[in-house]
């Protein structure tokens, strides 16, 4: 999937996050923490791991 296209999904699945991808392809997540990551997956598993209901919030944006 495109990641401009994964940015839009992660946006409207976790608004009260902050969720941006640099120019450089950098992905910065600011919310009760702030992370940097160099793919989606690390973006996913930070969002896993400080928001318990993650994993459910995704299945329920895809059902």
């Amino acid at each position: 999937m495109n990641e401009g296209v994964l940015l839009l999904f992660l946006r409207r699945i976790f608004p009260e996050w902050s969720i941006v991808l640099d120019q450089d392809g950098t992905w910065r997540v600011s919310g009760h923490v702030r992370v940097s990551a160099s793919s989606v997956d690390g973006v996913l598993e930070v969002l896993a791991v400080v928001e318990p209901e993650a994993e459910d919030r995704v299945r329920q944006f895809f059902r």
